[in-house]
């Protein structure tokens, strides 16, 4: 299966990334430590999102993901910097697994993606590095800040490379054909194999005693390849059963007995196929950034980080704006002689300590007293201190939100190592987690006719969900009382009145209902069109709230119930609540829940160790309460 792109598949995610060329960055995110987005606006028009996930992954989308609300440092870094940049290029450095795209604004940057080892995001500005993701020293390059940039020692290059090079690279190996090609070359293990199966050559034959003529028929397999994977077409995920293999960017012979599902495009396709393959191991690459101590503990330092940039600007800021009337003569005649220079009347260059003149935004800069002032020369003296007095004031607004946020990791490491040692005490396994699907931001469930249906956590995951996930055809459920869920089904063939009422019921059991023990409650269904979130005249709409307009499809009362039980999505386990229905069509092990009074954590830990999987697992899917059993099928609580 495979983890990471290969030099081929950089070299046909450079020929797609020509689409964002000539158009602008919007905004820099950094949801996890190892995955930054760019939000871009192609000249084409729209917006897309640069997804990289560092060492390994990159690909444009068209859908926008939840961000998170409070910003890293690195993300603020960028968004500095490259904001309404304009992306004048993009390129594979030779043929190496490195990603460069050249940036204007106010002068040149590089932003370098690096997708071999642990893998790097460097900003690059007239050759020195503003800043890197990660700084490392190695004996041949320091990565640092303020360092001048350079790239790894390069590897071979097939387009730069003759027959005779090749029989030369080759008799330097001690290993075969196949291994020899993937490592040497760059081009990865499946990829070697294809070339060797294209010209008829044995893989396992020793690199060392490679004839002349077949490195020459290698070389232009190799050429070839590049050529497919440069050409723009279509992407491929490759599958065996329902397990995905792997994305490539055209078809290979060695793929002759698998299936190729094919897409428009290679980004379509890698998009795809992440979304289908098993999270890493999780003693290799944690899967959830809130879960791994270690991830954790690096976002409280960039936020502690953070915190005192902010603190040190806002003080800075502030005694600037002192500053200004303490200097109240020198700063105004300062400014004066500016306005004398602006009709004429003398030269910005003569005025004490003079710094620069930006006669676009007519912004002067002068230092006075070893202190450095940006002055408006059309406002007045007031008016610029008023403007720092406000800047200062706006950092400690985000100063704020960056001490709120640090408290909430610092409340995160602290339950993660409490759960650890509570775990360790008293003996309890920590499980494995399952592979985590987009749709697991949301309350969801499988239909019992296949459909996925999804449902609002709270008020702001609600106004996510309609706004980005309900689309033309599908149909949006509600309970009748207030303080439910919002709840979208996606239509697919086959999907009848059943899967609907399924949908109202597992709205209504995820509502106040539950707490509240009324027993039974109705739901109603309604088609997108009839979803706004537009009040009338004069009226106020909650966030999470909507409109609904024209006749309502409503279903019987239905008695508050779920079930739990272990099902198979895409050939993943995974645990589901969702309607009685839904979860006995769907698990042979399950059990039917109603709101009781077992209290619902201690209720998680037996079903996380019935499942096998990690307690947060169960407690993202259980009911909004405390709960009774109604019915258990094979298994033993």
């Amino acid at each position: 299966m495979k983890e990471a792109l290969s030099s081929l598949d950089i070299a046909a995610c450079v020929t797609e990334l020509q689409s964002i060329v000539g158009g602008h960055v919007d905004k820099a995110y950094h949801p996890e430590h190892d995955h930054l987005v760019l939000a871009v606006r192609p000249p084409s028009g729209g917006k897309s999102y640069l997804h990289f996930v560092v060492g390994r992954w990159l690909h444009l989308s068209s859908k926008s993901t939840e961000m998170p609300q409070q910003p890293s440092s690195f993300a603020m870094m960028l968004r500095k910097r490259v904001t309404n940049a304009k992306i004048i290029a993009a390129r594979q450095e030779g043929f190496d697994r490195i990603v460069v795209l050249t940036l204007q604004k106010d002068g040149e940057y590089d932003l370098v993606l690096e997708l071999f080892g642990d893998g790097n995001v460097v900003l690059v500005k007239d050759g020195v590095i503003e800043q890197p993701l990660s700084s490392h020293t190695w004996k041949h390059r320091d990565v640092r800040a303020r360092k001048p940039f350079s790239f790894p020692p390069p590897v071979p290059d097939p387009s730069k490379m003759t027959p005779d090079g090749l029989v030369e690279l080759l008799r330097t190996s001690d290993t075969d054909l196949v291994r020899t090609l993937a490592t040497k070359l760059n081009l990865g293990g499946r990829y070697s194999e294809e070339v060797c199966a294209r010209t008829g050559t044995d893989k396992s034959e020793k690199a060392s005693e490679i004839s002349p003529d077949t490195a020459q028929a290698l070389l232009e397999a190799i050429l070839r390849l590049r050529d497919e994977a440069s050409a723009a077409g279509p992407g491929y995920v490759v599958s065996k059963g329902s397990e995905a293999r792997d994305v490539v960017p055209l078809r290979m012979r060695t793929y002759e007995d698998l299936s190729m599902d094919e897409f428009p495009s290679f980004f379509e396709a890698i998009e795809r196929y992440l979304s289908r393959i098993p999270a890493a191991r999780t003693e290799e690459r944690p899967q959830r950034a809130d879960m791994d101590l270690g991830r954790l503990k690096r976002k409280l330092a960039q936020q502690e980080g953070a915190v005192q940039r902010l603190q040190d600007e806002a003080r800075e800021t502030q005694l600037l704006g002192d500053f200004i009337f303490a200097r109240y003569s020198e700063v105004s005649t300062a400014l004066s002689q500016a306005k004398d220079a602006l009709i004429g009347h003398g030269d910005m260059k003569d005025i004490r300590g003079h710094v620069s003149y930006d006669k676009r935004t007519a912004a002067l800069t002068v230092k006075i007293d070893g202190n450095e002032l940006v002055l408006e020369v059309k406002e007045s003296l007031e008016s610029n201190a008023k403007r720092y007095y406000e800047g200062a004031k706006r950092t400690r607004k985000k100063l704020e939100g960056a001490l709120a946020a640090l408290e909430e990791t610092r409340n995160a490491i602290q339950e993660h190592e409490s759960g650890r040692k509570a775990a360790e005490s008293t003996g309890r396994r920590r499980h494995k987690p399952t592979k985590k699907f987009w749709f697991e931001r949301f309350r969801w469930f499988i239909s019992s006719e296949g459909a996925i249906v999804l449902g609002g956590k709270d008020a702001k995951s609600n106004d996510i969900l309609v706004k980005r996930h309900l689309d033309a055809g599908d149909r949006y459920a509600h309970a009748d009382i207030h303080g439910a869920p919002s709840v979208v089904v996606k239509m697919r063939a086959g999907v009848t009145q059943e899967t609907l009422e399924e949908a109202c019921e597992f709205t209504v059991a995820n509502s106040k209902a539950w707490n509240a023990n009324i027993g039974a409650a109705a739901g109603y269904w309604v088609l997108p069109e009839q979803v706004s979130k537009t009040p009338q005249s004069g009226e106020f709409l909650a966030k999470g709230a909507f409109v609904i307009r024209g006749k309502r499809n409503y279903t019987g009362k239905t008695e508050i119930k779920l079930g739990v039980g272990e099902i198979e999505f895409e050939g993943q386990r995974k645990v589901m609540a969702g309607p009685e229905r839904a979860v006995k069509a769907r698990s042979k092990k399950y059990v039917i829940l109603r709101p009781g009074t077992t209290d619902k954590n201690e209720f998680a830990k037996r079903l996380a160790d019935v499942f096998e999987v990690p307690i947060e697992e169960i407690l993202s899917v259980l009911p909004p309460g405390g709960v009774d059993v109604v019915e258990a099928h094979g298994l033993a609580l």
